[in-house]
């Protein structure tokens, strides 16, 4: 069963990633996070095949979820990242976390399904 999480605090955009991915039969499961702290609970209490995520969020910026969990022992699945704002340092940043799918906002709905299907291959 693959279960994916898309996490973005635009309750449109998060909407149309998650329809989407629902439209192309791309997970089981498919769950939304609108916040750093929901996703940060949705992340320990499940075990994802990959995640969908933009960077910043209302409450906080993903990759510093991230470099806090994974200092803590937790293990990532693929992420797909998606910024309308990545650049030199935060890009570094995000592959040096082991992000290596990054897609620019806006994005066309081919390109993320695309992304997320390479992403899903990985395992």
């Amino acid at each position: 069963m693959k279960r994916i999480l898309v996490i973005d605090d635009q309750t449109s955009i998060r909407e149309i990633v998650a329809d989407l991915l629902r439209e192309f039969e791309l997970a089981d499961l498919i769950e939304e996070a609108d916040s750093i702290q929901q996703a940060q609970q949705l992340l320990s209490e499940k075990k994802w095949d990959a995640i969908v995520t933009d960077m910043s969020l209302i409450d906080g910026n993903v990759l510093d979820l991230i470099e806090s969990m994974a200092a803590q022992g937790a293990q990532f699945p693929p992420i797909l990242l998606m910024s309308g704002f990545l650049y030199g340092e935060s890009e570094q940043r995000a592959q040096s976390l082991g992000i290596r799918h990054i897609i620019s906002k806006p994005f066309s709905p081919s390109e993320m399904i695309d992304s997320v299907q390479s992403l899903l291959d990985l395992d």
